[in-house]
C-alpha cells in the first residue's frame, strides 16, 4: 500500500469534515429574519453518495455518522433520527456500488434519488411514531426535488473538478 494514497485519503476525509462544518455554519447564519418558504437541498448527502460510489475509502461509516450527528446537535433536530436514516442509505449505496461501475449516470442519479426519498420517508415515519412534530409533507417533497436536482451538479464538481472518478471494472482500491 502506498503511503501517498493513504495521505490523499486522509486529506479527502479532512476536507469532507471541513466542508460539512462549512455547511453547518451556513445553516446557522441568519441570512434573513423571516423563515424561508422552501427548504435547501441536502448537498452533503449528494457529496457523500457520490464519494461512496466512486471512492468508498474516503467516506468511512464513522465519518458519516459523526457528521450527521453533528448536524442533529447543531441544528437542534431529534438526535440520531436523520443520522440513522443517512447511515442506512450510505450502507445501501456502499453494498451496491459495484452496480454503478457498469451502468450510466441516469441509473446512478435515479438510484441515489430514490434512496434519499426512502430515507426521508423512514425519518418522517420514525418522527410520527415517536410523537415528535414532523415537517409538512410538501416541505419534504421540495427537499427531495431540490436534492435530486443538485446531485448532477455535485457529481460534475466531484468528477471533473476534483477528478474523483469511478474505478474501472476489475480495479482495486488502496487496500488491495
Amino acid at each position: 500500500m502506498s503511503t501517498t494514497k493513504l495521505h490523499h485519503t486522509w486529506l479527502f476525509q479532512l476536507a469532507l469534515i471541513l466542508f460539512s462544518a462549512l455547511i453547518i455554519f451556513f445553516h446557522l447564519i441568519p441570512f434573513s429574519l423571516t423563515p424561508t418558504p422552501l427548504p435547501t437541498p441536502d448537498i452533503l448527502f449528494c457529496v457523500i453518495s457520490a464519494l461512496i460510489i466512486r471512492r468508498p475509502e474516503i467516506v468511512p461509516f464513522w465519518i458519516v455518522g459523526l457528521i450527521y450527528f453533528g448536524f442533529d446537535v447543531f441544528l437542534m433536530r431529534p438526535l440520531g433520527a436523520w443520522t440513522i436514516c443517512i447511515l442506512g442509505a450510505a450502507m445501501v449505496l456502499r453494498s451496491n456500488r459495484d452496480a454503478f461501475r457498469e451502468n450510466p449516470f441516469l441509473f446512478e442519479w435515479l438510484y441515489t434519488s430514490l434512496i434519499f426519498l426512502l430515507a426521508l420517508i423512514v425519518q418522517q415515519t420514525f418522527l410520527a411514531v415517536s410523537f415528535v412534530p414532523t415537517p409538512p409533507a410538501l416541505s419534504l417533497v421540495w427537499e427531495f426535488v431540490f436534492t435530486a436536482a443538485a446531485y448532477p451538479i455535485v457529481l460534475f464538481v466531484i468528477t471533473y473538478i476534483l477528478r474523483i472518478k469511478k474505478p474501472a471494472l476489475g480495479a482495486l482500491g488502496y487496500k488491495g
